[in-house]
Order: C-alpha cells, then structure tokens, then sequence
C-alpha cells in the first residue's frame, strides 16, 4: 500500500498542530483530568485542529486520540471538534482488540509533554500515526520548538527533517543512554520505577525527559540508546514504535511478547543485542 498521501496530510496536521502549541505556550492554563495529569486548552486545540484535517481528508477513518476519550474538561465550545461525522475509537478497542473489519484508524497525541509545556520547558510535540487494527503504516513526530519532524512510513525507512535515520550501534546497557517514562502519579510499587531501579546502576546513565513519543523518536535517530515504559497508551508509542522499526531498531513487550498498541509496556531499543541484553536486566 502507498502510504505516501497519508503521511503527507499527517505531516501537515503535526505542523498545524505544532503551530498552536507554540501560539499558546505560555498563554493557557490548565486543569487535572486526574490528579498529576494535566491538560491545558492547547492540547484540545492542538486535538481539534488536527481532527479538521485528518477526517475532512478521510472521512472513512476512525480516530483515537488522547483528549477524545471521556476525561478531558471542557474548554468552551470554541473547541468543540469541527468535524460532526467523526468516527472514535476507544483505547479498549486497538490492536490486537481491533475489530477485525475496522479500517484505518489515525492515533493522535496533540501535545505529548504537557506537564512540560505547562511549566514552559522546551520539550513536548505533536504525536501522529496511522494505523490498521495492529499494523502501523504512518508516523510523524513535531517538536515545534526544536522545529524537528520525525517521519516514516512502513517499509520505506524513518526520517528527521529529510534525513534518514539509523539507530544506533550500541550493544551493552552499561554503553546506553536509557530513557524511562514514568506514570503521572509515581508509586514505590509503580512498574516503571521498579524498572528504573534494575537499570540506574547499569546504565551509562537514564533519562526522564516528560515526554515519551520524543523518548522514542531519539532512539530512532540514534540520540537514546533505549526506552522503557511499563504504562504507555497507544497515542504515547504508536508513531514512536514505527519511526524506531523503520530505522533499524526493535520495539516489543517488556517481556519480549511481540509489540501490541493494547497492551501498555514497551521496551525499544537500537537493536537485537541491546534488546536481548535489557530483557535480561529487566526480568531475571
């Protein structure tokens, strides 16, 4: 299937998207849709915008993204989506539990990174991905304040601004810039920081950026080594997984099970040795 299409309108809704969140970055407050878990008016307008384009281009499609599903507090009906016929999907019902007929579905994140961007650090974007049932077949990544688009599309590689990329070549952990993502609300029992503790001591040293789609699009481009998250949501991973496949890495469960967009954890790294060595570290 020639994807190109779909990615060039997904590109130019991560662009758009990318444009409000700069626009607003500073000006908006914000609210708790649980506790730690933020959202401001920018994701819902980041949300909305790309919405107009994906299904005014595919009115066929389905979407599913992070602020369409039941918890997000209202910000006005100015944002209220312009697209009346939308097609959404529930996060209970991708991958491997897609129904067998659905046909594509777009799985958007608007703003990845929104405690961050809230707090004005630099480093959030705009998460984009097609996909049919568990297949990936489009991804983009926009940090619009680094202005750098990650892009790919199924079996034709993964790049960054034009340039393709390659993961990189390490093969030891202790030789690995790590990335970890933790949940919103942090426990001592939480999956991820019991991860985090098997790997601190290991690694060459781990980073906890706010941002996990980023966290992914830098091992695709070789600046992480790997990256760990126990609880992630497909519109966190989705375009994520593929930029790193098409650039030579590997993504799966945490406990090597093939990758799933239900189910939550995720393990991706540079390459199979890498790979093989963290699925050790993380569950002898």
């Amino acid at each position: 299937m020639d994807s190109s299409n779909y990615l060039e309108k997904a590109t130019f809704a991560a662009l758009e998207a990318g444009a409000v969140l700069k626009e607003k970055l500073g000006k908006v407050g914000f609210r708790e849709k649980s506790p730690a878990d933020l959202v401001t008016e920018a994701d819902v307008a980041s949300q909305r915008r790309v919405e107009e384009i994906l299904l005014t281009a595919f009115p066929d499609h389905y979407f599913l993204g992070e602020e369409s599903q039941g918890a997000t507090p209202s910000f006005g009906a100015a944002l209220a989506s312009p697209v009346s016929n939308k097609k959404m999907l529930k996060e209970s019902e991708c991958g491997s539990k897609a129904p067998i007929d659905l046909p594509f579905t777009w799985i958007v994140d608007p703003l990845d990174g929104t405690t961050n961007f809230v707090h004005g650090v630099p480093f959030f974007c705009t998460s984009i991905a097609l996909a049919r049932g568990n297949e990936l077949l489009c991804a983009v990544i926009y940090d619009p304040i680094a202005n750098e688009l990650f892009t790919a599309q199924r079996g034709q590689g993964a790049y960054l601004n034009g340039v393709r990329l390659q993961t990189s070549a390490v093969l030891r952990p202790t030789n690995a810039l790590t990335a970890i993502s933790f949940p919103t609300r942090t426990k001592p029992d939480s999956p991820d920081y019991l991860a985090f503790k098997r790997c601190v001591t290991v690694c060459q040293s781990m980073r906890r950026t706010g941002s996990t789609a980023l966290n992914l699009a830098y091992v695709a481009c070789g600046r992480f080594d790997c990256n760990i998250c126990q609880c992630a949501h497909p519109w966190d991973v989705a375009a994520g997984v593929l930029l790193i496949l098409e650039a030579g890495g590997l993504a799966t469960n945490t406990d090597g099970r093939a990758f799933d967009l239900a189910v939550q954890p995720l393990l991706a790294t540079a390459n199979s040795d890498l790979h093989r060595s963290f699925l050790s570290l993380l569950n002898d």
